[in-house]
């Protein structure tokens, strides 16, 4: 599971926490939740006082050993209120793993609300609605495919942000490689609650910063985070546009800078500026419940003025997670190709050209929250994809799409699927050559391009292969075995191995049965059926 822009994201995630937890909740926190906790000792409660030294040492250790641990069951409850001011729980349990920063979970179900699954990344969730009562409070180990909506993190829906990403975005950021400055969190206004214990293992209740500090605190306040611009969206159809990519016959400047993925709700400039040392200029207060090694067992937050959470970790029970296809699918380990599979790499569009081609399907995700499904067919040997872009939020964005090897053109449609023979007229054209110089290019665009050239005949250079392609892992696509390759091109020169814009899932014969392209919202794919028979295709519309 990877991101497009994995340091972008966590800045992203860091932003949003200062917007979704609440303000002024350090004594909310200090009593716990009423609806989970037993009954009220507030008579008895020791005195909060800072922490000292040691606690402090503890308090700092947490998130590197989460990192350590790398899993971690979760289990818990956002409780709040409806509209009359009745109780409205919702109830969760998954699983997360700190090292890929992926959390995987499932809500109960809710009267007259269906159970949800959950993936989430920093800076990104991904949301599926089940269609039946689940067997287990936890998700299933395997995701389901299909029907996940992908969205930032914090988006507004519809008026403010959901607390659960508040939630989500803590959850997250839990974790680091290394412990962090004790004397940076006894600066802060950190306290001891109380001692409690978890599954009768002692522990302590210590109030700290949701955002940890890696720097001392500056003695004057600082400038609230200003608010994110809003995602850029294409003029001809609105499917947005890719980071700047050189791909063969695509101009360099074709593809759109991507852009900013909204973030919480910022401060307004009116709102007093928190004291730097306080919980909430720190993305709010969150109680941690911390055993004698180091490691939380239980954390509380404040979501909103009257949306509290609460979580457990169960440390038994680590699985591994597998990411959905939005997300990167399961962990990549990229290596230089082999001088084999670079062989085999240099006679893939040769073998593909040769399957001449099939029916393919794309689920795109765009944001803020929009999803395009694409339905159609693809020909090599003609040089011929022809298709119907479905929007699911909004069927009058509905678009034919016809790309041809000079050239790619759309027009609006209100058909169910691919017309044949294709309508006349109307038809929008766009020359590969003028994208990104007269009009921007899509994802879209840039997935379908590559559609086409993975098909052209012609041998590559197995010695040039050998440097620029990678082997990420072996995978298995509608239960045919296949290896997941990434070639770099110039503009992909700088990037990380397993960093590149297109992935290529490649069956034994050497044939691409998938294409990946990593969008703002983390991937589509373009997937190719052989099994149905190829119609004619219009060569030019």
């Amino acid at each position: 599971m990877e991101s497009a822009r994995p340091n972008r994201r966590r800045k992203i995630a860091t932003v949003l926490l200062v917007g979704c937890l609440a303000l002024g909740a350090v004594a909310g926190l200090s009593q716990g939740m009423t609806s989970c906790a037993g009954p009220d000792k507030e008579a008895d409660a020791p005195k909060a006082r800072p922490l000292t030294a040691v606690e402090a040492g503890r308090l700092a250790d947490v998130r590197l050993h989460n990192y350590e641990d790398q899993r971690a069951t979760l289990s818990g409850v956002v409780a709040g209120k409806d509209s009359d001011g009745r109780p409205k729980d919702v109830r969760f349990a998954g699983w997360i793993d700190w090292r890929r920063s992926l959390l995987y979970v499932r809500t109960a179900e809710r009267k007259g609300m269906p159970g949800l699954l959950i993936q989430a990344m920093p800076g990104i969730i991904a949301i599926r609605a089940e269609d039946k009562p689940p067997a287990t409070a936890e998700p299933p180990a395997e995701p389901p495919a299909g029907n996940w909506r992908v969205r930032p993190l914090g988006l507004p829906v519809p008026e403010k942000p959901d607390p659960l990403d508040g939630l989500v975005a803590v959850l997250l950021q839990l974790a680091a490689p290394k412990a962090d400055n004790p004397e940076l969190l006894r600066d802060l206004q950190t306290q001891w609650l109380r001692g409690d214990s978890v599954d009768g293992t002692r522990v302590d209740v210590l109030l700290g910063p949701a955002i940890v500090p890696t720097q001392p605190i500056a003695p004057s306040p600082t400038v609230s985070a200003s608010p994110s611009d809003s995602p850029s969206v294409s003029s001809s159809i609105g499917i947005g546009g890719v980071g700047a990519t050189k791909k063969p016959g695509l101009n360099p400047a074709a593809v759109k800078s991507p852009a900013k993925t909204p973030s919480g709700t910022p401060t307004p400039s009116g709102s007093p500026t928190p004291d730097p040392r306080s919980l909430v200029a720190h993305g709010g207060p969150v109680s941690y419940w911390v055993d004698g090694t180091a490691r939380v067992r239980r954390m509380e937050a404040l979501l909103s003025d009257d949306v509290r959470a609460r979580v457990d970790f169960d440390r038994t029970r680590r699985p591994e997670l597998t990411a959905i296809a939005a997300f990167g699918g399961d962990v990549i380990n990229p290596r230089k190709v082999t001088a084999a599979e670079a062989k085999a790499l240099s006679v893939m569009r040769t073998r593909t050209e040769a399957a001449r081609g099939g029916h393919f399907t794309v689920n795109l995700p765009l944001p803020p929250a929009r999803m395009i499904f694409v339905d159609g067919w693809l020909d090599w040997r003609g040089g011929v994809a022809y298709a119907l872009a479905h929007d699911l939020d909004d069927a009058d964005r509905n678009v034919l799409v016809h790309a041809g090897r000079t050239s790619v053109s759309m027009r609006a449609s209100t058909d169910k699927q691919p017309p044949l023979p294709a309508p006349r007229g109307k038809w929008e054209r766009r020359s590969w050559n003028d994208l990104g110089v007269r009009v921007p290019a899509t994802e879209l665009d840039v997935l379908l391009h590559e559609a086409l050239s993975v098909g052209l005949p012609g041998r590559d250079d197995p010695k040039a292969l050998a440097k620029s392609a990678y082997r990420l892992r072996l995978d298995e696509l509608n239960g045919r075995p296949v290896a997941v390759f990434e070639i770099h091109t110039a503009a992909d020169a700088a990037s990380p191995p397993g960093t590149a814009l297109m992935r290529y899932w490649v069956d034994p014969t050497g044939v691409v049965r998938r294409l990946e392209i990593r969008t703002r919202l983390g991937f589509a794919q373009l997937d190719i059926d052989f099994s149905k028979r190829l119609p004619a295709l219009p060569s030019r519309v």
